[in-house]
Order: structure tokens, then C-alpha cells, then sequence
């Protein structure tokens, strides 16, 4: 503008005018340039974000898959658990009728035990009595407890049962009595002389 005042001469006042106009179109070329770089910028971000949406999209693809396979296990899980439901109520009649037959076969069992071991405990008294006047002397006792012990599943009961063959005097018909309090299940624990063993 000031060469315009000093020299004013067309050619000045062209270069004037291209500057006045230049100035402001090296701007807005500046600006484009500017939104171009931008454009790239955000282009580019925007395709990293395609990639990383795609690699996500295939991997719950992946996992969609997976959960399809455990949906059908779990289907073929079901249908076990389904079949074992069904035969369960039958399991579990005959299972208490096996309980049943069991609690039979022990009680049997265990009434054979105590008589085989009333009839040893017997013969062991028997024999006990060495003279044959059928009399437990005090000299037999300690044999015949001695015995007793050997019998296998049963327990005695030492002093309880010196005191009741002394109080009777050591007749055999008394402390065959004793032992058939071993039979008897109305017996008191602590008048017991003989424990059976299990």
C-alpha cells in the first residue's frame, strides 16, 4: 500500500492488487492443506478402528461358536441328568430293600453268634470243672476265666464273675445261669458279665 502512494504506477498497483489477493488465497490454500492433513489423520484413525472392530467382530464370532458347542454339551448334560432322575426312584427302592435284606441277614447273624458262643461258653464250664462234682471250686475259677478269655468275640468280665460264682457257691447249674444272662437283651449294661464282641 505504500509503494502504491509513493511510486503509483500500474505495475505497483498490479503487484498491490496480487498481494492484497494472494495474501488471502495462500490462506485459504493454507486452511485446505490444513483440512486435508485432518482428513488423513482422522481416515486413518478411523481405519485402524475398522481393524480392531473386524478383529473384535471375529473373535466373538469365536466365542458365539464356543457357546453353540457348550449349549450342546450341556444339552447332552441335561439329558444324562434326565435319564439318571428317571432310574434314581428305582435305584432307590431296591437300594432300601437291599438295606432291609441286610439288617435281616446281620440280626441272623448275630443271633447265630451268641449261641455259638453260649454253647463254647458252656463247654468251657463244663471242662472247667476238673473233679466232675459239678462244682466251680475257688481253685477253678481262674482256669476257667482263663479259658473263657481264649473264646474269640467274647469279653468277660473278671471280677463281676468271681463274685456271682462265689455267691452261689460254684454250682454248675448257677453259673450256667450266669452265662445265659449273655442271651438275655433285658440285662442291664452294668450286670453284664459277658460283652460279645463285634
Amino acid at each position: 500500500v505504500a509503494a502504491m502512494i509513493i511510486q503509483p504506477v500500474n505495475i505497483v498497483f498490479a503487484a498491490g492488487a496480487l498481494s492484497s489477493v494472494i495474501g488471502p488465497y495462500a490462506y485459504w490454500q493454507q486452511r485446505r492443506l490444513t483440512d486435508v492433513i485432518a482428513l488423513q489423520e482422522t481416515h486413518k484413525a478411523l481405519s485402524e478402528q475398522v481393524d480392531r472392530l473386524g478383529k473384535e467382530n471375529q473373535r466373538l464370532h469365536e466365542t458365539v461358536v464356543e457357546l453353540s458347542d457348550t449349549v450342546d454339551r450341556l444339552e447332552d448334560v441335561e439329558q444324562a441328568l434326565d435319564v439318571i432322575t428317571q432310574t434314581q426312584g428305582q435305584s432307590i427302592a431296591a437300594f432300601e430293600d437291599q438295606v432291609k435284606d441286610n439288617k435281616e441277614i446281620l440280626a441272623k447273624m448275630q443271633s447265630n453268634l451268641k449261641a455259638n458262643v453260649l454253647q463254647n461258653l458252656l463247654q468251657v464250664v463244663i471242662r472247667s470243672d476238673k473233679d466232675e462234682n459239678m462244682t466251680i471250686e475257688e481253685h477253678e475259677i481262674g482256669d476257667l476265666i482263663n479259658r473263657i478269655k481264649r473264646i474269640n468275640g467274647v469279653e468277660v468280665h473278671e471280677d463281676k464273675l468271681r463274685e456271682r460264682i462265689t455267691k452261689s457257691g460254684g454250682s454248675l447249674q448257677c453259673v450256667m445261669d450266669i452265662i445265659r444272662n449273655l442271651m438275655s437283651d433285658e440285662c442291664p449294661e452294668c450286670d453284664q458279665i459277658f460283652t460279645i464282641k463285634d
